[in-house]
């Protein structure tokens, strides 16, 4: 195991940004600390050959050109706040509106558009440490913020820790945004990989994406993904879900808690395959609908519509708003914590 950290350039207003390249005797780990992204991961295929298996660029200003969020960590509320407005204790927050009049991903500046501090974690663990402060008010959210993010190569699999502390009552949703194609990062389309998710049940949405409330069965529709089939069977079916979403964008309700088992994903041409395990009660399945780079991605990729997936473990979208989903404030006696691993295999023939 090793964990090296050097120079990955500087952003736009001169902020150094660093990478620590991660590697056991099965995966190796590109981390930057600009919004803590995961810019490389290398898996061994079928054939024993490395596959770059996420989505990512070459250099800082990949990163500050593009949206998309490629393989960073995002919060302080990932995916949708209906309206950019909550209460809390009696008291209305409004937020940055970045999205059919709602609050994405925390508006403008959000985890995913900040620099962290990096540095090892303990002796002999192939562990990198990030964090990063998000001061009291930033895009109307309460609290200030410290974010703490630990990268760690965990036999054939890459485990994030997210833990959060704030020194007043606001409301956290983090997540990984990273785009996966197990075929290789710059392999075109993901419409052949196979999918299987435990995951019965799926949040109704209107026509931006915003929870009603309702939670639907997955069972008879083109989301159900509980027996395995490829992320392409179903996608173009005329239910109104998909409609909205223009594909699959959709949170999945995981059933049970801890750390636990709930999806396979693998990618056909390299035989790799991906397990997913999480402490976090649910998982937007995303099929990169709309995926559109202004520059080129590693080795000069072109990423486009479907070319990736992603599955954000996460708490509810929109649950601020919502007095039946699970609580998602954090205060100063109840800090936030959550897992999730990324696995990899090769899948049987």
């Amino acid at each position: 195991m090793s964990v090296q950290i050097k120079p990955f350039g500087t952003t736009r207003d001169g902020t150094p940004v660093q990478l620590a390249v991660l590697k056991n005797e099965h995966l190796e780990a590109h981390i930057i600390s600009y919004a803590a992204a995961i810019q490389k991961l290398l898996v061994p295929d079928r054939a024993g050959r490395p596959v770059d298996v996420v989505l990512g660029f070459p250099d800082v200003a990949g990163y500050e050109d593009n949206g998309g969020a490629l393989g960073s960590v995002v919060g302080r509320y990932a995916n949708r706040i209906g309206g950019a407005r909550f209460y809390l204790n009696a008291e209305e927050y409004h937020l940055t509106a970045n999205d059919h009049g709602s609050c994405l991903h925390s508006g403008l500046h959000g985890f995913g558009r900040t620099v962290f501090e990096m540095e090892l974690a303990d002796a002999g663990d192939a562990a990198v440490v990030l964090r990063a402060v998000s001061p009291d008010g930033t895009d109307g959210f309460p609290g200030t913020v410290t974010l703490e993010v630990q990268y760690s190569l965990v036999g054939s699999g890459l485990m994030i820790q997210y833990a959060v502390t704030t020194d007043a009552p606001t409301v956290i949703n983090i997540t990984n945004h990273s785009y996966f194609n197990l075929n290789g990062h710059n392999a075109g389309t993901v419409l052949g990989h196979r999918l299987q998710l435990d995951a019965p049940e799926y949040l109704e949405t209107n026509e931006h994406l915003i929870p009603t409330g309702t939670v639907l069965p997955t069972a008879g529709t083109a989301l159900d993904f509980t027996e395995e089939k490829t992320i392409g069977r179903d996608i173009g079916a005329d239910e109104t879900a998909l409609h909205y979403g223009n594909g699959y964008d959709h949170c999945l309700i995981v059933p049970d808690s801890g750390l636990r088992h709930f999806a396979w994903l693998t990618g056909p041409q390299t035989g790799i395959r991906m397990e997913t395990l999480s402490t976090l009660p649910a998982v937007q399945l995303y099929s990169a609908n709309s995926l559109s780079i202004k520059t080129p991605g590693k080795e000069g990729a072109d990423y486009g519509f479907r070319e990736a997936v992603c599955l954000e473990t996460q708490d509810y979208p929109d649950a601020p708003n919502h007095m039946d989903f699970p609580d998602t404030t954090v205060t100063p006696k109840t800090p936030y914590s959550a897992t999730t691993l990324y696995r990899f295999d090769i899948a049987p023939q």
